[in-house]
């Protein structure tokens, strides 16, 4: 329980800081936007381009950022792009930086031809040997820019087979501090995701432990754990932990490799499907790849492989579709909430492999995708919990009302049958100890009578029992209260009359009706009554009443009557446990009865059942043929008392005879 309300509180508290996380760039910060079509590139080892006296009017046209390899394909020397830009009086008085996105592979930048960064090291003091993939800040010397026009010239290298160029933004002039803190914000935005898959991968994986049949929960803890450890040693923030690039990429890559065969286990666990024919060598595979990764020690190739690689997660991607749309079509729980997912994943997938080769110039929506997988999946597992939960509930509650009937059934048998079982006992004890045996016819009427006893009051008892343990009508239907009340009453017993509506309708249960009404009117002690009649009447608010007038000659059998239907019982009786039935059924239909002694020697028995009058019938309104919005306003108004005359009116014209009535004798 404390586990379920400490992720809620997490859940809540994560979006609340991500819908406020949007961080906005003060525009006074931004000096230079150098994003857009209007860049040179030059093909070429030769570093003329650096020359003042180059003709940039030469160079063909291109967009950064962009892949330069989708320009030229074979080519594998050294690209240059260059750019021309101004910089204002106000704008020279700052200090700035140069900011660019992720370059592969490596890079030199060149302002009015001086070096100012190389290879993700500032002036190129202490260049890395690899650094692709990372974005880039380059502080400007304040004596370097000119008031006026510049000149920068970026220069590209790169043996990366897909990938060569500046291939994602921003490309920008900056003030240093807002350079510096854009990037420490952006990796602290990527930290604060990774925390939450964390926190999902150990949520479950306690839940683990508590289901262990819920292997889904496992595999979704390990998905989510491997997805935190790639997207960590991608952060920014890794390098000051340890700067070694080799390192941390081969650690990057084994999660990357591993990632699809823990997306497909999770499914796989989640739809209760077999693993397909090679999953296992398909697993073995990728730690193949990792050992290979392990021995040859270049990022290069690494990069290059990946590169081929991740084409086949449209594979894996495709057959999650698959499978889930199968579920889906079965109207399996949780299929249409991870089709949605997928399909969204699917297009992140695609898209970053678009931005990693250069073919668009997107923001990637790899991670907001994954994020959102996590997110929906974990709505959809505490869903299903949620269902398992209340299925076990609903079984436990019949369990309990199976052992409440039990003791029920034990607790009236023992009140009502062990005494005459004991007798019994006792006689049976006396006989056999006796030596006179010509008692043996009696002790068989007696034993006879006890069965017959038995037997009559068991069926009571059980039926009691039942009722008892419900708490609510199991069935409700709707009928015309007329058209089924006369086919319950049983004419030959009792003398009656109905003052209903003839629309009047009941939504109830019909057993439970027939049930009550039939044992009233067959109630043992009202037998003992000179007469007994039945009238069915209404009220104002159209719920019927069952009122039972008795009347007995000696005063002392009504008021008897009334006392022990009044009273709380201390010891059972067969009769007591039939009018313990009734009070029972009352109870379920929701009904209301009550006991009144008249003149002393009437007995007055009120049942009260809900039913349902159309309001046209119950308030009958003539409308005139010539009625205006005056008139109309005017029978509006109405005093209450002179509708209460008319209702009253209505209900003593709506009385209904049943001819042919038998009186009891």
């Amino acid at each position: 329980m404390k586990s379920s309300i400490l992720y809620r509180i997490f859940i809540l508290s994560f979006f609340l800081f991500v819908s406020n996380c949007a961080r906005f760039t003060d525009e006074n910060t931004v000096v230079l936007r150098l994003d857009g079509d209007d860049w040179g590139i030059y093909f070429n080892d030769n570093p003329d381009i650096l020359n003042n006296e180059f003709n940039a009017n030469n160079l063909d046209i291109t967009t950064v950022p962009s892949n330069f390899r989708n320009i030229n394909k074979s080519y594998r020397g050294s690209i240059w792009v260059r750019k021309n830009f101004e910089i204002t009086t106000e704008q020279h008085q700052k200090s700035l930086a140069l900011q660019l996105g992720k370059i592969y592979q490596s890079d030199e930048v060149f302002i009015n031809g001086v070096l100012i960064g190389k290879n993700n090291s500032a002036f190129g003091k202490d260049p890395d040997e690899f650094a692709f993939g990372r974005p880039r800040i380059y502080p400007i010397p304040h004596d370097l820019l000119l008031e006026g026009e510049n000149v920068l010239i970026v220069k590209i290298n790169s043996s990366l087979s897909t990938s060569a160029g500046i291939i994602t933004g921003p490309i920008r002039i900056v003030t240093y501090e807002e350079a510096l803190n854009g990037n420490l914000y952006d990796s602290l935005v990527e930290l604060i995701f990774v925390g939450f898959y964390l926190f999902i991968a150990l949520f479950f994986f306690i839940n683990f432990f508590n289901l262990r049949d819920k292997k889904e929960y496992l595999s979704f803890s390990i998905l989510a754990l491997i997805f935190s450890g790639y997207e960590l040693s991608k952060n920014e923030v890794r390098f000051f932990l340890i700067n070694q690039f080799a390192i941390l990429k081969f650690i990057e890559y084994s999660f990357l490799l591993i990632l699809p065969y823990g997306f497909i286990k999770f499914i796989q666990d989640f739809f209760e499907l077999k693993p397909f024919k090679y999953q296992r060598l398909y697993l073995l595979t990728q730690f193949f790849f990792i050992a290979v990764f392990a021995i040859i020690h270049n990022p290069v190739f690494w990069y290059n492989f990946i590169g081929y690689w991740d084409i086949h997660l449209l594979a894996v991607i495709g057959y999650a579709i698959h499978v889930t749309f199968l579920k889906f079509r079965d109207q399996a729980r949780g299929s249409t909430i991870h089709l949605l997912a997928l399909i969204y994943l699917l297009y992140s997938i695609l898209k970053e492999i678009l931005i990693e080769r250069g073919y668009l110039n997107s923001p990637s929506s790899l991670e907001t995708s994954f994020l959102v997988y996590l997110v929906l999946m974990t709505l959809a597992l505490r869903f299903q919990f949620l269902m398992m939960k209340r299925k076990l509930q609903n079984r436990y509650e019949r369990l309990k009302e199976a052992d409440s009937l039990r003791e029920k059934i034990f607790y009236y048998m023992d009140a009502m049958i062990s005494g005459p079982l004991k007798s019994m006992k006792e006689k049976l004890i006396s006989f056999r100890e006796s030596t006179q045996k010509t008692k043996d016819k009696n002790l068989v009427k007696e034993v006879i009578e006890v069965q017959s006893s038995i037997d009559n009051v068991m069926d009571d008892i059980i039926e009691l029992s039942r009722l008892e343990v419900l708490k609510e009508v199991p069935f409700k239907e709707q009928v015309n209260f007329i058209s089924f009340i006369n086919e319950v009453i049983p004419e030959d017993d009792i003398t009656y009359s109905i003052k209903v509506n003839p629309e009047t309708e009941i939504h109830n249960s019909l057993d439970l009706i027939n049930s009550v009404v039939v044992r009233l009117v067959d109630f043992p002690p009202f037998k003992e009554f000179n007469h007994n009649d039945l009238i069915i009447t209404q009220d104002l608010k159209g719920n019927v009443h069952f009122r039972f007038l008795l009347f007995h000659s000696n005063p002392k059998v009504s008021q008897r009557l009334f006392s022990d239907l009044v009273e709380n019982y201390n010891t059972l009786t067969p009769v007591k446990v039939k009018w313990a039935i009734i009070l029972e059924i009352v109870r379920l239909l929701g009904a209301k009865i009550d006991f009144k002694i008249i003149k002393k020697k009437y007995l007055k028995i009120d049942l009260g059942i809900a039913a349902i009058v159309p309001i046209s019938e119950l308030q009958p309104i003539k409308e005139s043929k010539t009625s205006t919005p005056s008139t109309s306003n005017k029978t509006g108004k109405e005093d209450w008392r002179v509708t209460l005359k008319r209702i009253w009116k209505f209900l003593k014209e709506t009385e209904i005879k049943i001819p042919n009535f038998k009186k009891k004798k």
